[in-house]
C-alpha cells in the first residue's frame, strides 16, 4: 500500500457545515487523517502478526480468529491536546502536516 494514501476517499459521505472557521477545518481533517494513519498501524500490525504466528507453527488459522481489539488508542487528554496543536496549524499548511 502507498505512504500517499490517505483517509480521503469517495466512498464515505462528506457532510458540509455551514460557515465553519478555518481552524476548525483544519482541526478535523487532521484529526481525520491522524484515525486513519492508526487504522492503518493497526491493519499492517495484525498482518505482521498473522505472518509471524503462520510461519511460526506452519498453519494459517486466521479464518478462525475474530477481528482484534483495537490496539492504538489516544486517551482524551491526549486527543484534547492533539486538537489544540491541529487548530494552531495554518490552513496552507494542513496538506504538508498530512504529507509528513
Amino acid at each position: 500500500m502507498s505512504v500517499s494514501m490517505s483517509w480521503f476517499s469517495w466512498n464515505e459521505p462528506y457532510y458540509r457545515s455551514p460557515r465553519r472557521e478555518p481552524s476548525e477545518v483544519v482541526t478535523d481533517t487532521l484529526m481525520l487523517e491522524l484515525s486513519w494513519q492508526m487504522k492503518e498501524a493497526e491493519r499492517l500490525q495484525r498482518e505482521r502478526d498473522n505472518e509471524y504466528r503462520r510461519l511460526k507453527s506452519g498453519v494459517d488459522y486466521s479464518w478462525l480468529m475474530s477481528t482484534p481489539r483495537s490496539s492504538f488508542d489516544i486517551s482524551q487528554g491526549e486527543r484534547l491536546g492533539l486538537e489544540d496543536l491541529c487548530s494552531k496549524v495554518p490552513p496552507s499548511y494542513c496538506g504538508s502536516v498530512i504529507q509528513r
